[in-house]
């Protein structure tokens, strides 16, 4: 039967409504259900963390059927003191910007400036080779993928 004479048929005798029988009782059944699931994936987290803790601390990068992929991410930090002393212009337009935007906050003004403000303000290039102006740190995550 092809679509179209099968919405024909479903139009000249449609599907009895679904019945649920015990309608409380299913979701009790449900709920525990979810309950034991969710032990299941907390236990299965576990397993995972620490099987990816073992193999990180004692360097094992692949076994036979995964290999261990690193993932590196590098955060910037903007030195205001040093910025300061390496582009005072830049610092202070950076500080009469924020002072605009936030009145309110004036006691706080140049003890945080944004590191996009500060690459708008200096090239990127000129501030990673200004020495001690941005610090740069790095998280790790690792990814098992299959081979």
């Amino acid at each position: 039967m092809d679509a179209k004479a099968e919405q024909r048929s479903l139009n000249e005798c449609p599907l009895p409504p679904v019945v649920i029988v015990d309608p409380l009782t299913r979701v009790h059944e449900c709920d525990m259900e979810i309950f034991r699931l969710n032990q299941q994936i907390s236990d299965l987290i576990r397993q995972k963390t620490e099987a990816l803790d073992y193999a990180v601390k004692n360097d094992i990068r692949e076994d036979d059927a995964c290999y261990l992929k690193e993932n590196v991410r590098k955060f910037r930090t903007l030195d205001i003191a040093r910025f300061r002393e390496v582009f005072p212009v830049q610092f202070k337009i950076a500080c009469d910007l924020e002072r605009a935007e936030k009145t309110e906050a004036l006691d706080h003004i140049g003890e945080k400036i944004n590191l996009t403000l500060a690459d708008k303000l200096v090239k990127k290039a000129s501030l990673d080779a200004a020495q001690g102006v941005i610090s740069v740190k790095e998280t790790r995550s690792y990814e098992v993928v299959r081979k």
